[in-house]
């Protein structure tokens, strides 16, 4: 079945909002429920009417349960906007997080947000598996997510304010909790608390794992929001999971309350379809079975694009700092690119996810996908890479980007490649050296490459083996600024002067019908760039026939008029922002390294919510799954998707 990118709009995404209850009075009954059920147990066991071993597996259910109330109240689907009605909504969390011993409510809620924001990402999702490798160690890991989730707070996390606001809270509550249960077995119920408590925590937490990280997400690869977690059908399973088997409609849209998923699942079944959702069968028949959808562990539009977390499959040294990075990619598939292309590359470095953009050094159509790197100076991801990446380890790709292509969108008619490259800018004109060579036989290839050292050459071997391979058609004039070692190289830096007696006699004379039949593709260092344009234009080369490698900057560069954003924290903090309307609030904070509330930064968990005081914003469409169109009209937003009509005043509720 053809996997579709989350990247292409689709037009069911708005069906959601029609099945939020103003009041999730399924998830009252089920508290409800609970209440009458551990009443019912408890006195039932101590009147000697129940026997304890029964009286701890319902206890364990109840438990489970009891967590489908702290779900709901976490994520803001037991009261739909009301702001009355959220304080009861508050409570229940806290009441029913106490079953479950481990997490209190507040905590749980921000962790968890985390966990929809970075689904599968083994860095930043604190629900993912770190050990499970056999059935007995993916137990053990599941009852190690509650402690994990401690551990990250006070560890990787403690730096992020959303977790550490809960420090108190925390604090509190173990305090609370501890001396309740010490004060019960100082009065003789320590048997019943180890019978009605502990040991139905214990397998509680077993099963909540499984159910709502381990099964719904394996094998943890996928990072696209249509595919990173499955469903499984089924009515009773629908009752005694309690919706879990529906999971990918809760990751789809948090604010649904549990009973509610399977209603929406039947509303955008074939939409779902279409975009390749891993739906699978317990009872076998046309959908895979059960934990088998090659879709969880896929490229995405049939190869075309890829948002999920690759294992490294090797690590070569190129020079003294430099190194090739080949990824594993899903068996029998190969990501379809262009050459010259880029894909990015993430790791949590430093206590803040690291992001960078590696071009693509394979030919097109190749079953490897590498990319070259090299170590910069204080380069913090380039650093690691090359001096502490091991094979098998995992690293969140996405992909491929850039307009840096050959043949162009556009391609002018040709037969003369001129290629300009510094440094590691040699990655992506490789790619395209190689398809130019392999794929248009007609085409002649010249190519400049500036580096420091004959040492410090990028795919020195290889560069050479293809100039053997293609003696008639390739040239390559290394411009080497420390010592020669071979009679062709020239020394020192590549100056107009140089760079203009290197040039072929076909991009010597604008005139000529050889020139204008002529592709100029140029990357490296800015310096670079600059001297090759400016060579180039004292030539009258026409610009269509000129490529530059850009990577995008990660803030929209403003357009239009700036707008004043003023906006209250929680904590008393106050922040004032110039936002353009075409930027959001989150994204011109993030550059401005002031810390807003925030997780996914796409819409999805509603974390960075936000009440606009004053002024207006752009209209967020009924789509976003993290804010219903009750609050919208009630006048909140996100950060995330807040985009000023002039001057905001914002609050944190």
């Amino acid at each position: 079945m053809q996997m579709m990118s989350e990247a292409k709009p689709v037009a069911f995404e708005s069906k959601w909002q029609e099945s939020v209850p103003d009041v999730a009075w399924g998830t009252l009954l089920l508290a409800l429920g609970i209440v009458l059920g551990y009443y019912w147990t408890i006195s039932s066991a101590l009147a000697g009417d129940l026997p304890y071993a029964a009286a701890t597996l319902i206890c364990a259910y109840l438990a489970y349960a009891s967590f489908t109330v702290v779900h709901d109240a976490g994520h803001g689907s037991i009261v739909k906007s009301n702001a009355r009605l959220k304080p009861i909504e508050s409570m229940l969390g806290w009441a029913f997080a106490v079953p479950l011993l481990l997490v209190p409510y507040r905590f749980f809620q921000k962790i968890h947000d985390r966990h929809h924001s970075f689904t599968n990402d083994p860095d930043r999702d604190p629900d993912h598996y770190t050990f499970a490798h056999s059935w007995f160690t993916v137990a053990l890991n599941s009852l190690y997510i509650p402690i994990q989730y401690h551990v990250l707070a006070f560890t990787k996390l403690r730096g992020v304010r959303a977790i550490r606001s809960t420090y108190k809270s925390t604090a509190c509550y173990f305090t609370a909790v501890v001396s309740g249960l010490l004060i019960l077995t100082a009065l003789g119920y320590g048997f019943e608390i180890v019978a009605f408590v502990i040991i139905p925590n214990i397998i509680a937490v077993l099963a909540l794992a499984l159910f709502f990280d381990y099964i719904p997400h394996h094998p943890h690869k996928s990072r696209s929001r249509y595919h990173d977690t499955r469903i499984y059908p089924g009515t009773l399973l629908n009752v005694l999971l309690l919706g879990q088997n529906y999971h990918l409609i809760h990751h789809m849209y948090p604010r649904l309350p549990w009973y509610k998923y399977k209603e929406v699942y039947t509303r955008i079944l074939p939409d779902l379809e279409v975009l390749g959702a891993p739906i699978e069968d317990l009872r076998g028949g046309t959908r895979p079975g059960f934990m088998t959808s090659p879709n969880t562990r896929s490229l995405l539009d049939d190869g075309k694009s890829i948002n999920m977390v690759l294992e490294v499959a090797k690590v070569r040294a190129l020079t003294f700092d430099s190194a090739c990075i080949e990824f594993k990619l899903p068996q029998g598939e190969r990501l379809q690119y262009q050459a010259g292309q880029y894909i990015t590359v993430s790791k949590w470095l430093n206590g803040e996810q690291q992001t960078r953009c590696y071009s693509l050094c394979a030919k097109p159509g190749s079953d490897s996908l590498k990319i070259g790197v090299r170590r910069t100076a204080q380069g913090l991801v380039s650093g690691f890479l090359n001096d502490d990446l091991k094979v098998g380890d995992e690293l969140v790709v996405q992909g491929p980007f850039g307009d840096f292509v050959y043949p162009a969108a556009e391609p002018n008619e040709h037969d003369g490649l001129v290629l300009i490259a510094g440094g590691s800018g040699i990655t992506p004109i490789l790619s395209i050296a190689e398809t130019a060579l392999a794929e248009h036989p007609n085409v002649s290839v010249t190519l400049i490459y500036a580096c420091r050292s004959r040492d410090s050459i990028m795919f020195f071997d290889q560069l050479e083996h293809l100039k053997e391979q293609h003696p008639e058609r390739l040239t390559i004039r290394y411009v080497i600024h420390q010592e020669l070692h071979d009679p062709l190289d020239i020394q020192g830096r590549l100056n107009k002067a140089t760079l203009a007696e290197l040039l072929p006699s076909r991009g010597a004379d604008s005139s000529s019908a050889q020139t204008k039949r002529t592709a100029f593709y140029i990357c490296g260092p800015a310096g670079l760039k600059d001297l090759a344009l400016d060579v180039l234009a004292e030539r009258n080369i026409a610009r269509e026939q000129i490529h530059i490698e850009q990577f995008v900057s990660s803030l929209t560069e403003a357009k239009g008029p700036l707008h004043k954003v003023d906006v209250a924290l929680a904590d008393g903090q106050t922040h004032s922002l110039s936002v353009a309307s075409n930027q959001t609030v989150l994204e011109v904070a993030k550059a401005a390294r002031i810390q807003l509330p925030h997780a996914c930064s796409s819409g999805t968990c509603g974390s960075c919510k936000l009440k606009i005081e004053e002024g207006e914003a752009v209209s967020i469409p009924n789509s976003v799954p993290g804010i219903t169109s009750d609050e919208k009209s009630a006048g909140y937003t996100l950060a995330c998707q807040c985009k000023p009509l002039n001057h905001l005043v914002l609050s944190e509720s």
